[in-house]
């Protein structure tokens, strides 16, 4: 780091990022800050952590640090003292907390159980500004043969048909699956048009000898399985 930059953006009464780490430990940093440390620098007249605090008011949908899920390397980019550096540190960083959250739960993943999955998929979906689809394709012991992206729609809904799920399915060579997709809304609670979808995907599936064992739909740190529900006929 350039110190004299440092220097003349913190001070003794105004300490940076790194020397309230020092001091108080970094659960002590706020949002703004904790950026900011990954950041490093600010731009012309703006220090790293007023930098930081710009960034995160700039997230649409979701304000703050889970805003950050939402925003593209376009879009940050565009933000004013980001260049390509600090957007590709951003995605970093982000995509680093992504893989230890969902790392943290592939240990106890259970595609027995909604709750293990909608763990393990969460971090994957909960902060998207557009709806996602994800169907996990699994074998004779319900175990992950692989996941896979089926459909990215727009805020509000997301197209996928019955044939889009089979062909997956044939190609892994499935014997279930489990769909998921997110709300960007944060309210899981399925639409009339998830409950329609859905009893197609699972009338075509059966045809085919493939068992669809539930839709989980992923809210704000919550969801909605559609097996508990008693959703699946």
């Amino acid at each position: 780091m350039d110190n004299n930059i440092y220097n003349r953006t913190y001070s003794r009464h105004n300490p940076g990022p790194y020397e309230i780490v020092m001091d108080k430990g970094a659960e002590a940093l706020t949002d703004a800050q904790l950026l900011a440390a990954v950041l490093r620098t600010g731009t012309s007249g703006m220090n790293a952590t007023e930098l930081s605090g710009r960034i995160l008011d700039s997230c649409k949908v979701k304000k703050g640090l889970p805003g950050l899920f939402g925003l593209t390397i376009q879009e940050l980019v565009r933000i004013k003292g980001v260049g390509r550096v600090k957007a590709v540190q951003i995605c970093c960083v982000r995509e680093l907390g992504r893989r230890i959250a969902k790392s943290t739960f592939k240990e106890r993943l259970d595609f027995s159980r909604p709750e293990t999955i909608a763990d393990y998929y969460m971090r994957d979906l909960m902060h998207l500004e557009n709806e996602k689809v994800i169907g996990a394709f699994l074998d004779s012991k319900c175990a992950l043969i692989e996941d896979k992206v089926l459909s990215v729609g727009n805020v509000n809904s997301s197209v996928l048909t019955p044939r889009d799920v089979l062909i997956e399915a044939i190609r892994y060579r499935a014997v279930s699956f489990v769909l998921l997709h997110n709300h960007p809304s944060g309210d899981p609670t399925p639409s009339t048009m998830d409950i329609l979808v859905t009893d197609k995907i699972k009338k075509a599936a059966d045809l085919v000898g493939v068992s669809l064992l539930d839709h989980i739909i992923i809210g704000n740190n919550i969801y909605k399985s559609f097996r508990e529900e008693k959703l699946l006929k």
